[in-house]
């Protein structure tokens, strides 16, 4: 990431036609950026833990801010493809196949943390929040693989009867909505984090129950909705960014 933001920042004639496209991908680095350093420290204090319920629910809330981070840096990469002109060949076009089936791994994953959370921690039965989450799960992975074609395919339609200032708004609304979610979400996992590590030792036996319910549905909710923004805010090459065969030097 931060090797990233440094291409940016210092090949400013190469992207002099692309700004727009680069400070989009600025904006999703910088977001991720803060939210992964902050998973990184928080990381470091439940590396420092024994084995116990206190640090199984710090650990299920920093991997939503890992999810969350990797998802926003994939995204943010795809602009950078675009403000460098590299997505000859339909470069873009498998970037963003590779990042929409990548979002959905990882939704699978927290499925699977928040559950084995519950499994963890929770003396009582939860089948019915199983499916439910399995259920969720299932929608944010159908939402992520539909809404951004869609989104491609309305955009063909409107181009060339859309103002190119409206098209510019457009995705700096969407790139903005993901940036910002993921912003909030490192900051309330931040927090969440840190309130579990404050707690002692003893008020972890047992874990009382709505602590277990409440820490593995925000773990998988939050992270979902900032995943989903993220990956609705994927780049993509406008028919007019085509670049012209050059010139023979014959007559017309």
């Amino acid at each position: 990431m931060f090797a990233s933001m440094i291409v940016i920042l210092a090949n400013r004639e190469k992207i002099n036609h692309r700004t727009a496209d680069a400070a989009r991908a600025l904006k999703l680095l910088l977001s991720a950026f803060f939210g992964l350093a902050i998973v990184a420290y928080l990381e470091g204090v439940v590396r420092g833990e024994q084995e116990c319920p206190r640090a199984q629910t710090e650990s299920v809330i920093n991997g939503g801010s890992l999810a969350v981070g990797a998802v926003a840096v994939l995204v943010s990469l795809s602009w950078l493809v675009l403000a460098f002109d590299r997505y000859q060949s339909g470069v873009l076009r498998y970037f963003r196949t590779v990042v929409i089936s990548g979002s959905a791994f990882v939704v699978v994953m927290l499925v699977v943390s928040s559950v084995g959370y519950l499994d963890a921690t929770s003396s009582e039965k939860h089948t019915t929040s199983d499916w439910a989450m399995c259920g969720f799960g299932l929608f944010a992975i159908a939402a992520t693989q539909i809404v951004p074609r869609i989104r491609r395919l309305h955009a063909r339609e409107l181009d060339g009867r859309m103002p190119d200032g409206e098209i510019e708004s457009r995705w700096d609304r969407r790139v903005s909505r993901g940036a910002s979610a993921g912003l909030i979400f490192f900051g309330f996992s931040a927090l969440a984090s840190s309130a579990a590590a404050s707690r002692p030792t003893r008020y972890w036996y047992p874990v009382p129950a709505e602590v277990a319910y409440v820490t593995a549905w925000s773990s998988l909710v939050g992270p979902v909705i900032a995943i989903s923004l993220c990956v609705f805010a994927l780049a993509q090459v406008p028919d007019r960014g085509k670049e012209a065969p050059e010139a023979t030097g014959a007559p017309s």
